[in-house]
């Protein structure tokens, strides 16, 4: 009988103190209410309407949003507007992969694209535009480049499925002819041949006698950015242009220097290294066909200035370098009649790889000032470093007291509760005398 008393004693002592608990909570929470606004949390495709209501008919202290997706601009902006209005804004979720692209116009006539991806290494990278599919790959190191023949709009970079970063050309190049200076001979010829098939205009300078030379273009040269956006010097016959050509190469115009057109002193201030003598004949042979460069006569260039750039090498030996000299670049070439290349009939598409490449090294030496385009439409070049950068750090919520009761679905459990220990309480005070 004293056990049975003592453990209704204890139960109605514990009720008392749980209801009054639970009184005091109540009734903290709604002087906090008062006093302080609440903290809201909306997640996945809520988040528009909420947001909509928070800064219209809901004035809450803290607001948090789950992401299931990365967010359109406009909610991007729309949530990072909330702290300067003296709202708390934080987010967590699903985070999108590091990523970034960028859009580059090359100095080519034909005007393609460089796109440049950064991506994480081993993560597969798809392009498209506004037409559909352009390629992919898988990246390596910190991303991968890509060069497209035309683009048409935007250019979206997918990374493992994700579409995600966009961009699009934000400037446009302006290019000039080409001057092309040689002794009357198949190298000239055939360089300038692969230029004017890749679409530039080509002055050229071929010299047959001491007393005349052929002529393509305009009859006066002068060396001028305004006029020439590159100049080809293939042998000594450079040498003639010799006192123009610091100043137009150190105002931005490019230089590339083939063969013997090394040896001329006066340029040996705007090239990045010296070039030997050839080893070995020009020499193409079946089992090159997949590198046909391997059969060139090389020159090999050697005691590289400070500055310089190896662009290409064959075995131990430098075959292409490049520097700069003020605004304007220079690439040496090694390699002696590479127009052997195209005649050599190794490969069905010869013609088109000495294009190529002559085409490549021109893009990099051209001079082509840039004026900005018109993109039209919005661009996220770097989606994940912008949402960062706009509305912070991902975080998670913070689990605090008042944010756990502005939940409205939890008071009237907490209300009920309450009842049911009152009622408990009640009943053990009259069934005390009972038994």
């Amino acid at each position: 009988m004293r056990r049975r008393h003592r453990l209704r004693v204890f139960f109605e002592r514990t009720s008392r103190a749980a209801s009054l608990a639970l009184i005091v909570l109540l009734i903290g929470h709604a002087f906090y209410s008062l006093r302080e606004r609440p903290s809201l949390r909306a997640e996945g495709p809520a988040v528009e309407d909420a947001l909509a209501r928070w800064s219209t008919t809901e004035t809450p202290r803290r607001i948090h949003v789950g992401l299931d997706s990365l967010p359109a601009p406009h909610l991007r902006d729309w949530l990072a507007a909330f702290p300067g209005a003296g709202t708390g804004a934080s987010w967590d979720g699903e985070t999108p992969a590091p990523s970034a692209v960028s859009v580059e116009p090359v100095a080519d006539p034909r005007k393609p694209s460089k796109v440049w991806v950064a991506a994480r290494p081993g993560t597969r990278v798809e392009l498209r535009d506004e037409l559909g599919a352009l390629d992919g790959t898988t990246a390596q190191g910190h991303g991968t480049v890509f060069v497209l023949p035309r683009l048409e709009g935007r250019v979206q970079a997918s990374i493992d499925g994700n579409g995600l970063a966009t961009n699009d050309l934000q400037d446009s190049l302006s290019i000039k002819s080409v001057l092309v200076v040689s002794m009357a001979g198949w190298e000239g010829k055939f360089i300038a041949a692969a230029l004017e098939e890749r679409g530039w205009q080509v002055d050229a300078r071929f010299a047959v006698a001491p007393s005349g030379d052929v002529e393509q273009g305009a009859g006066q040269v002068r060396l001028d950015t305004a006029r020439y956006s590159f100049v080809v010097a293939v042998d000594s016959v450079i040498a003639r242009y010799a006192d123009q050509l610091p100043r137009y190469v150190r105002q931005g115009g490019g230089l590339v220097a083939v063969g013997e057109a090394s040896s001329v002193r006066a340029l040996e201030p705007l090239l990045p290294a010296r070039r030997g003598i050839p080893t070995r004949p020009t020499d193409f042979r079946r089992e090159t066909i997949d590198d046909p460069r391997q059969s060139f006569a090389l020159g090999d260039l050697y005691r590289l200035k400070e500055g310089a750039m190896v662009l290409e090498t064959r075995e131990d030996k430098i075959a292409i370098a490049a520097w700069r000299v003020g605004d304007g670049r220079v690439i040496q070439v090694g390699y002696a009649d590479t127009w052997r290349w195209r005649m050599a009939g190794l490969a069905d598409d010869a013609v088109e790889a000495h294009r190529l490449w002559w085409s490549a090294l021109a893009s990099g030496v051209a001079y082509a000032p840039r004026f900005d385009r018109q993109v039209p439409g919005r661009v996220e070049p770097t989606p994940l470093a912008t949402l960062v950068e706009r509305i912070g750090a991902p975080a998670p919520r913070e689990l605090e007291l008042a944010g756990i009761l502005d939940d409205p679905r939890l008071l009237p459990l907490l209300f009920g509760v309450l009842v049911g220990l009152l009622m408990l309480e009640w009943m053990s005070r009259r069934l005390r005398g009972a038994g």
